[in-house]
């Protein structure tokens, strides 16, 4: 039995556009696949400058905290803000860590304790709006008694 002439190259041509597909729909996951990587990175990216602020903001409050030894003058010298005397601080902050007043998208909850021998401790917490933690840190400062010598 022999072929039609055009049957042969109309098989060829059905092969070459299922092929066409086959590699439309590879490149399409892999295009899908690469996209959401990148997006996922992005996010990491945002996250980490985010907590990378937060630990400049603890830093710089650990430092004034440890030079003068009061949680208001500490939220003045930093955040600019006047607060009473007080143990216990909570700032609402924007996401570059800075003072806002309305819609904060993340807080500093400022805890001084342990006043003993002339060494404080001032906890640090940020949350984010719905109060989830964000960061965490408990600094150290020695602040000898005032007159001269500590106790």
């Amino acid at each position: 039995m022999k072929s039609k002439p055009g049957n042969g190259s109309r098989r060829g041509g059905n092969l070459f556009y299922m092929e066409m597909i086959i590699v439309l729909l590879f490149f399409g996951i892999a295009s899908a696949v690469i996209l959401r990587t990148f997006a996922a990175s992005g996010k990491i990216s945002r996250d980490s400058g985010r907590l990378e602020r937060m630990s400049l903001c603890a830093q710089s409050a650990a430092e004034i905290f440890s030079e003068t030894g009061s949680l208001p003058q500490t939220a003045e010298l930093l955040f600019d803000m006047k607060t009473s005397e007080q143990t216990e601080l909570r700032i609402p902050l924007d996401d570059k860590c800075g003072y806002v007043s309305v819609s904060p998208s993340m807080y500093l909850t400022m805890t001084v304790t342990g006043e003993e021998n002339g060494l404080s401790r001032m906890h640090m917490l940020f949350t984010d709006s719905d109060g989830t933690g964000l960061y965490e840190i408990t600094s150290g400062a020695y602040l000898p008694a005032k007159g001269g010598e500590a106790q």
